[in-house]
């Protein structure tokens, strides 16, 4: 059964500005690098939901989706994608980081 992955408008919105952000605060020196970065991320995500495991959100998240997953992409950042589950239908609903008020509150 083919794994169909799909993103809430919300953070669609947020990987988008996500790129001007890297970009602008000079985490990456030319755009198109911070355009790779969040398509790696996309990506990643995509390939991972359905095979790597995943937790059961703990309450500080749980307003944001049933479930997260996570995974490093570089070596300091570890980023966090919550969602919502229905056989082989994901719905991604929220994403942050380790260096997120979320991340700080996760405890794990």
């Amino acid at each position: 059964m083919e794994i169909v992955v799909r993103f809430h408008p919300s953070v669609l919105l947020y990987l988008n500005e996500l790129v001007d952000v890297l970009f602008y605060e000079n985490y990456f020196s030319i755009r198109e690098s911070a355009i790779d970065y969040v398509t790696r991320l996309i990506d990643t995500v995509e390939r991972k939901i359905g095979k790597a495991q995943y937790h059961i959100a703990p309450k500080v998240i749980a307003h944001r989706g049933s479930w997260f997953i996570h995974f490093n992409i570089s070596q300091k950042t570890t980023w966090y994608f919550v969602f919502e589950k229905s056989e082989n239908r994901y719905l991604v609903t929220y994403v942050f980081n380790n260096y997120s008020m979320e991340a700080k509150n996760l405890n794990l």
